[in-house]
């Protein structure tokens, strides 16, 4: 890529409709994240939407930088066996950083190599109606088995909304977590997590926890299910049923 960044790289406001995006490589000397979308748009009222889109084969699905007002929406796309085979670079699917919000509904992701599914450092992130495989593979969707670590990775807290999701880990993820929240600090004053109607499976991976709260916000559980885990929140005392 010329660029050097992404098959797409945008400094305003960008939608995406229909349109795939595979094969973003650039050198591992040059960070080994070549994206379908690098997004670095500084404007405070910043939008990203990605519509009726496939991410398949890249380095990173889709990559933003730092702009605290920004929105990013995806909504009915494919984030599909994307990732870098080289462990010394820990690439995602979709790697939102610090932004506004971050909303993603009726997608797929699967088939990740080393980094998270969905990596989010939003204010509010809302990820509701997805179809999520971390280390488990679907071959029905050309899904690979990866070798992801997190499915889902709120690493700085805010207000989170997990709900009616189907989150699959299988025996090659990397971790035995499936969702993350605050592990990397909690940057906003504003801290909460809703976990609702989601169905949570493990399949030979031992100890698994669908939800690691280290920080102990409360975590909110309504109406989830819950196949092969050992522990539902990490620490216990965090969660609150309903």
């Amino acid at each position: 890529m010329p660029n050097q960044k992404g098959i797409i790289l945008a400094f305003a406001n960008l939608t995406v409709n229909g349109l795939v995006f595979t094969g973003a490589h650039i050198a591992n000397a040059l960070g080994g994240n070549g994206a379908g979308i690098r997004d670095q748009n500084a404007d405070p009222a910043g939008r990203l939407v990605i519509q009726n889109s496939v991410f398949s084969g890249n380095q990173e699905g889709v990559l933003t930088g730092d702009n605290a007002g920004q929105m990013v929406t995806v909504v009915n796309s494919s984030f599909i066996n994307n990732g870098n085979p080289d462990v010394n670079y820990f690439q995602h699917g979709l790697y939102v950083n610090q932004a506004y919000s971050l909303t993603v509904s009726n997608s797929l992701f699967c088939g990740q190599l080393i980094g998270h599914e969905i990596k989010s450092r939003a204010q509010v992130t809302m990820i509701n109606n997805n179809q999520i495989y971390d280390g488990a593979a679907d071959p029905a969707q050309e899904c690979n088995t990866g070798s992801s670590s997190l499915a889902i990775d709120v690493a700085n807290g805010g207000t989170a909304t997990i709900s009616g999701n189907q989150i699959v880990q299988g025996s090659t993820s990397a971790n035995y977590k499936l969702v993350d929240y605050g592990e990397e600090g909690l940057w906003y004053t504003s801290n909460s997590l809703l976990v609702s109607g989601n169905d949570f499976t493990s399949t030979g991976t031992p100890s698994a926890t669908a939800v690691y709260d280290p920080n102990c916000v409360p975590a909110r559980l309504p109406n989830n299910n819950y196949t092969g885990i050992t522990t539902i929140v990490d620490p216990p005392s965090c969660a609150v049923y309903e």
